[in-house]
């Protein structure tokens, strides 16, 4: 087994005075990464290692006496004693038990100071030049306790090179974070009474008078100044690393972006060829009725079996060859030609399913769809029980998808034109389905006026209103209506306006209605965004149904995400820090925080917990995540510490 190896770093004055005063460097004596490092073996013995030096710095063994160094309560690393004579005696490995810093003394043929006794300190000393605002390292001095400060004043001026009379100051140099202390020494006072030993430091001048002349006069202002500019570093080195996180994010965000145009292009291309397909090969057989087979169904159209009369025309229920249909007597022969024109074209899981018609009393046979509604089902009608958040974020996601169906028609699309609520039925599986085509085609024709208005009006397309053209934007607009409708439950007439205010006011949590249970804040809220996106006033401002609609509704018709009431910002409630240092997982401020492919900045171990259980999607947006890479936000790191530094001061 090779023997275990030792790393013991050297400082002499010579490094002292090569480091001190140079790039920045004017507090304490030395960068210990910057001096003499030498790798021993733990078995090598000290006078071995002093021949070692002698050869490395060609000082003799008989001159050199060894320091061991000590930190202190003010973070300074300074000598604090001599190796005794004991150790040594001892190995470097018995010296200590791992690295180790030493300060070499070069004895002269004086006699030695007897440290032992209490009674000499060994001090070092640096020279303040206020003509050149430059601090420097100047020597070290041997002073008796019981002596005052005065007494070595002449020696002072000898290593300054001033002359006898000079008049000096003399400070202690005492701690440099976070804030500088060099306080100023009585030449009167002895060393004791100072409290001023072995391994402190005296930084002394010229007398500061006058002081109006110099910029910095003081040995205190002077680090001051160094201090400050160490401080507006630190924060544009901060400021350098922010740019770098948010770059790197920015480049991810561009990244994934580019990859999710990509994915969804793609997606558009197969759906676009397979609606084709399905409409090619699902053409439905719909059957021809007589009035008497309609007649026979509905007792004679008697009023027992009439279900409704709206502005398509009266709806009755009946029987057809053992099965329950629903059959609608249009109420013009245009509005039926047009609407079987539509239901021709083929299936699809979200549009009602006509199973025959009547062209001689302008009838249509639907499938009977026995939970009514998406309106009556809104406002509990029969005291019918409310939908939940997970069932009506399905059926935003059905009539979502019901609506691509429509638009992607070749060659020219299909609008409906009155996508409201009353026009969305639920089957016996709780599926949607929307009905009543055609009508939109029926507002086109010159003098005529929408029928049942007022009804109509909240969910039209205010472009409509004014230019009578419908376009597929105009369906849009409904949707995002109807979105807000069923996050709310409120009314629809000025709904996009009450929704706007408490997204502006943070009160949105208010505003959800509270029947449908806990719907998840970040997905309600996403709701609420896409809505108001889908209602605004222009069309060209409006999101495009593929790629900026569905891309977020699709996550959450196929994972919905757990409830997590409360608002998520009342995590912070009663903390005076800002709410941008909270994990959005712990809800803690965070100690390591990362910056996820979702934009998003987690605690590590949170986060890091969440990826390593199989999760691929975002814990805030519910968004599948691109990769898993995590970046260090080292510049919101250093907000949180000097904060959390403030906090403890």
């Amino acid at each position: 087994m090779p023997p275990r190896l030792r790393t013991i770093r050297v400082a002499r004055e010579e490094d002292f005075r090569s480091q001190i005063g140079e790039k920045g460097h004017y507090f304490d004596l030395v960068d210990f990464s910057r001096v003499r490092a030498f790798e021993v073996e733990a078995n090598t013995s000290t006078h071995s290692f002093k021949e070692k030096l002698a050869k490395e710095f060609g000082i003799p063994v008989q001159s050199q006496c060894l320091w061991l160094w000590a930190r202190r309560h003010n973070k300074t690393y300074r000598p604090s004693r001599r190796l005794s004579s004991q150790e040594e005696k001892l190995s470097v490995g018995r010296l200590c038990e791992a690295d180790l810093d030493l300060f070499l003394e070069v004895l002269h043929p004086c006699p030695v100071p007897n440290l032992a006794s209490g009674k000499d300190s060994l001090l070092f000393l640096k020279l303040y030049d206020r003509e050149q605002t430059q601090l420097r390292y100047v020597g070290s001095l041997f002073v008796n306790d019981s002596s005052r400060a005065s007494e070595i004043l002449p020696e002072l001026r000898t290593l300054a090179g001033f002359h006898a009379n000079e008049e000096i100051e003399l400070y202690e140099e005492i701690k440099f974070e976070p804030l500088v202390m060099c306080e100023a020494i009585d030449l009167h006072d002895t060393f004791s009474h100072a409290q001023i030993g072995t391994g402190d430091i005296i930084c002394y001048q010229k007398s500061s008078k006058p002081v109006n002349i110099y910029r910095y006069p003081y040995v205190q202002s002077f680090l001051n100044h160094v201090h400050d500019q160490k401080e507006a570093h630190r924060k544009i080195q901060t400021l350098e690393e922010e740019v770098v996180v948010l770059k790197c994010q920015a480049r991810h965000e561009k990244e994934e972006a580019s990859m999710e145009c990509v994915q969804l292009k793609h997606e558009r291309n197969n759906a676009v060829r397979q609606v084709g397909e399905l409409c090619d090969q699902n053409r439905q057989v719909i059957l021809e009725f007589s009035v008497e087979d309609l007649e026979q169904a509905t007792d004679h159209f008697s009023n027992a079996c009439k279900v409704g009369e709206t502005e398509y025309g009266r709806v009755y229920k009946g029987i057809i060859h053992k099965t329950m249909v629903v059959i609608k007597l249009s109420c013009s022969d245009n509005l039926f030609q047009r609407e079987v024109s539509i239901l021709r074209e083929g299936r699809h899981p979200n549009i009602v399913t006509i199973v025959g018609v009547c062209s001689e009393a302008s009838a249509l046979v639907y499938e009977w769809l026995p939970n009514g509604n998406l309106e009556d089902r809104i406002i509990c009608k029969n005291n019918s029980p409310p939908l939940l958040w997970r069932r009506r974020a399905q059926v935003i996601g059905e009539v979502c998808c019901m609506l691509l169906f429509l638009h992607s028609r070749k060659p020219n699309a299909l609008v409906h034109g009155d996508l409201r609520p009353c026009n969305i039925f639920i089957d016996a599986s709780h599926r949607s389905k929307l009905c009543h085509f055609g009508m939109s085609d029926l507002f086109l024709e010159p003098g005529t006026c929408p029928p049942n208005l007022t009804a109509r009006l909240p969910y039209m397309d205010p472009e409509f209103l004014t230019t009578g053209e419908l376009t597929q934007l105009s369906d849009v607009y409904s949707l995002g209506i109807i979105i807000l409708h069923l996050l709310t439950g409120m009314p629809p007439l000025s709904i996009a306006k009450k929704v706007a205010t408490a997204l502006e006011r943070d009160s949105l949590h208010l505003l959800i209605d509270k029947s449908a249970g806990d719907w998840p804040y970040m997905q309600a809220k996403q709701l609420a965004l896409i809505g108001l996106s889908c209602v605004e006033m222009t069309r060209e401002k409006r999101p495009d149904l593929l790629t900026k609609v569905w891309a977020i509704i699709e996550p959450m018709v196929t994972k919905p995400p757990v409830a997590s009431w409360p608002y998520f910002q009342l995590a912070y409630e009663g903390s005076c820090a800002p709410a941008h240092f909270f994990c959005p997982i712990l809800k803690e401020i965070m100690n390591d925080p990362l910056v996820a492919a979702d934009g998003f900045t987690y605690e590590a171990e949170a986060i890091r917990h969440w990826l390593d259980e199989g999760n691929n999607r975002s814990p805030m947006t519910n968004l599948a995540l691109p990769n898993q890479d995590l970046i260090p936000n080292r510049a919101l790191r250093a907000s949180i510490q000097e904060y959390l530094q403030l906090q403890r001061q």
